[in-house]
């Protein structure tokens, strides 16, 4: 359908019949796969990213009425070494084993330009404790639309990743949670996960090939808290070299009349990222840069200002993925600074806490190409300095070896 037909488009979204839904083949553009096995994320990349990075925000390239099935499964293996200064908090050696399965149901039903998907994934953890066994899920939503144009999406669903860590820190793995008690990276992730208890909506725009926008949502209550929130994205595409940044406010309020708990948050950040990773190329490379910047205003129970809780965050970071032959080489460095509003009157510290965290990866199919090992290793190091209380440094040592296969 041609871009002249955009504003139409939008019309249609708000109900307005159409009885000349075109039915040939839409037209071949660039898109994602329905998984997460693309062939040069079996070579480069973190293969169990978040779904946006492999995509970047494209629609899909399965457009025929169909039902798919996909998933994987992967078991770390993890050591870690965590050294802390207080005499009162102990060092710890953590072993690790843990891992997950995961299946993909992903029906379509198209009409040559309009489209209903859905995607729900179901998962099996491998380290269950005995009486806490539970199956649950990650996605489960439902996307209409025309293809190329628009799309609404409703349900359970991660954003569009906007800062993007590489080949490894993969989420709440060792490296991704770093020296004991640094501060989390701030990805621009306030209303960017998938959400439990609260309900999310987006809106998904390609008024060009190279231009896609994604305004996300989230409404609902969970643990007493009522919760509203957006999330507007954007990315600029031009193969090689793509831009991409987004915004967040999001706020949640006791719901129990004359409670005036309430947390305010708010943020913005953004990636610079360039793939040279062409089929046939000889040295293939991704890499990118990333910056955040997220505010959180947090009020007590009696309208009284939660000065501890009450933190910006900054984060800065960068990536490298290099393919060396049918090997895959990672690098990845994070820098957060958080602070905080607690003053101390006599000192007149506030509190600042600065966290590093970097790791080198290498990863290699095994038999199959859909079956990788890879080994990380990382290093953290927090700085803490809080406006009561001892200044001390913390530190992490780790490895970990992912085995994965992917379907």
């Amino acid at each position: 359908m041609s871009r002249a037909l955009f504003q139409t488009t939008l019309i249609v979204m708000l109900g307005t019949s159409v009885s000349w839904a075109q039915t040939e083949t839409p037209k071949s553009s660039p898109s994602e796969s329905e998984g997460v096995s693309l062939e040069t994320e079996r070579v480069l990349g973190s293969e169990t990213a978040a779904i946006s990075f492999i995509r970047h925000g494209l629609q899909s390239s399965h457009r025929e009425t169909n039902l798919l099935f996909s998933g994987d499964l992967y078991i770390d293996t993890g050591y870690e070494k965590s050294l802390k200064a207080l005499g009162s908090e102990k060092d710890v050696e953590f072993w690790l084993q843990q891992g997950r399965f995961m299946l993909r149901v992903t029906p379509t039903y198209s009409t040559g330009s309009f489209f209903v998907k859905a995607s729900a994934e179901f998962l099996a953890h491998v380290d269950e404790i005995h009486g806490e066994e539970h199956i649950d899920t990650d996605d489960a939503w439902l996307k209409i639309g025309m293809w190329d144009l628009w799309d609404l999406q409703l349900g359970r669903y991660e954003g569009w990743e906007v800062y993007h860590k590489g080949q490894g820190l993969e989420r709440d793995t060792l490296e991704d949670l770093g020296a004991f008690d640094g501060p989390d990276i701030y990805e621009v992730n306030y209303a960017f996960y998938r959400q439990n208890g609260f309900g999310q909506a987006a809106l998904h725009l390609y008024p060009t090939d190279y231009l896609r926008f994604e305004v996300g949502t989230v409404f609902g209550n969970d643990l007493g808290f009522n919760s509203i929130g957006v999330r507007p994205a954007g990315i600029l595409d031009f193969g090689m070299v793509k831009l991409k940044i987004a915004g967040e406010w999001r706020q949640q309020k006791n719901q129990e009349k004359g409670k005036l708990q309430e947390v305010e948050q708010r943020g913005f950040g953004g990636s610079l990222q360039f793939f040279f990773d062409d089929p046939g190329v000889a040295l293939p490379i991704q890499l990118g840069v990333n910056g955040a910047y997220g505010l959180v205003d947090k009020i007590d129970p009696f309208g009284k200002v939660d000065e501890k809780g009450s933190v910006d965050t900054l984060s800065l970071g960068g990536f490298l993925n290099m393919g060396v032959a049918s090997a895959s080489i990672g690098l990845g460095y994070n820098h957060t600074i958080q602070g905080d509003r607690q003053r101390n009157d006599q000192s007149g510290k506030v509190g600042r806490f600065v966290h590093q965290q970097a790791f080198a990866s290498v990863k290699h199919p095994i038999v199959v190409p859909q079956a990788t090992a890879k080994v990380v290793f990382a290093y953290a190091r927090t700085d803490l300095k809080p406006g009561f209380g001892n200044d001390r440094i913390n530190e992490m040592y780790s490895v970990r070896l992912r085995l994965l296969y992917t379907y």
